[in-house]
């Protein structure tokens, strides 16, 4: 049975009909006595981000709907479903994970922006966030290892040629393909300036491609891009460095990193903290904190959106830095 829209769409997402993390997190950090949002404290004084100017400091963070057409276009249930969240008042909606090449499609109805033909729809999108006055950016990703042949039609690729565990065998990236995928990255970010998107969001969190290369678990390389964090940033570095030239220093681009890698030993919230000055000093705008790991606290399913333990990782890394940070409840 396909997407049937329903007819007040606005009053059935907002009043709770439908889930929504950002509607939860937002009434429980301002509800007043009866219930209701307070517009008052520092969560809703405007901030910039690079040269984009927040009305507040609210954001709904990428969460996956899979509510893509099997193609990766934007589709009306995907429209209505940003749509409805601008309306409720947050200064920037992030669209979800958004591949930049075929062969980092990490799930089926994942959106799509590796190709022209994405932009109009995805136009289309923003024009229906703007309209009910929030920014928009788009996280732009590839899978990497998380990944299998089936979506894309070609083998998952990888820093080193170790598995997800249940999942398929990655082939080793040569440097030569480190440099198409970088160049993957950059095109994705001017589809999404030409589409109308407020900025990017590079995704090198939650053990995809470009956080596959910060791990130590996962990055085994003994060449220039493994071995000590500075080897392994490169890669993360090199993104930020060809997108900050396709788009302009003028458009506000920012990555969401893990602060922490659970239940294994990898990415230590030291770690993070000198990667996010790294990527700083490399021109992002802002830092967005994420955690992840087979044993996350942020992927245990829990009744409540109470904030768990990125706080803290994200106060960690605010410590280091002078751009913005954004830290999240959940994962």
């Amino acid at each position: 049975m396909g997407y049937r829209r329903p007819a007040d769409l606005e009053n059935w997402v907002l009043n709770g009909q439908h889930h929504s993390c950002l509607q939860n997190r937002i009434i429980s950090l301002s509800s007043g006595q009866g219930g209701e949002v307070t517009m008052s404290g520092k969560l809703w004084e405007p901030i910039r981000i690079g040269r984009m100017e927040l009305k507040n400091r609210v954001v709904m963070p990428p969460m996956v709907t899979r509510y893509a057409a099997d193609d990766g276009f934007v589709t009306e249930r995907i429209r209505d479903y940003y749509g409805a969240r601008a309306r409720g008042g947050a200064g920037l909606i992030i669209v979800e994970a958004t591949y930049v090449h075929r062969q980092g499609w990490a799930f089926p109805n994942q959106l799509g922006i590796s190709d022209d033909k994405f932009v109009t729809g995805m136009s289309e999108l923003v024009d229906v966030v703007h309209k009910r006055g929030a920014k928009i950016g788009i996280q732009i990703h590839h899978g990497g290892r998380q990944t299998k042949e089936a979506l894309g039609g070609l083998q998952p690729v990888a820093p080193s040629p170790l598995p997800m565990a249940g999942g398929e065998m990655p082939r080793e990236m040569t440097v030569e393909e480190i440099a198409e995928t970088v160049a993957y990255f950059a095109e994705a970010a001017i589809r999404a300036q030409k589409a109308g998107f407020d900025g990017v969001e590079l995704h090198a969190a939650h053990g995809y491609l470009i956080d596959q290369f910060l791990s130590p678990t996962s990055n085994k390389r003994d060449d220039e891009y493994g071995g000590d964090l500075h080897r392994r940033a490169r890669f993360l570095l090199e993104v930020i460095a060809a997108v900050k030239e396709a788009v302009g220093d003028d458009y506000p681009v920012w990555c969401r990193m893990d602060g922490k890698e659970y239940g294994v030993e990898g990415i230590t919230l030291e770690d993070a903290r000198q990667t996010a000055r790294l990527a700083e000093d490399a021109g992002l705008a802002a830092i967005h904190v994420s955690a992840w790991g087979p044993e996350s606290p942020t992927n245990r399913t829990t009744p409540t959106f109470t904030p768990v333990v990125i706080e803290d990782l994200a106060e960690g890394i605010k410590k280091v830095v002078s751009i913005p940070v954004i830290a999240v409840g959940n994962r």
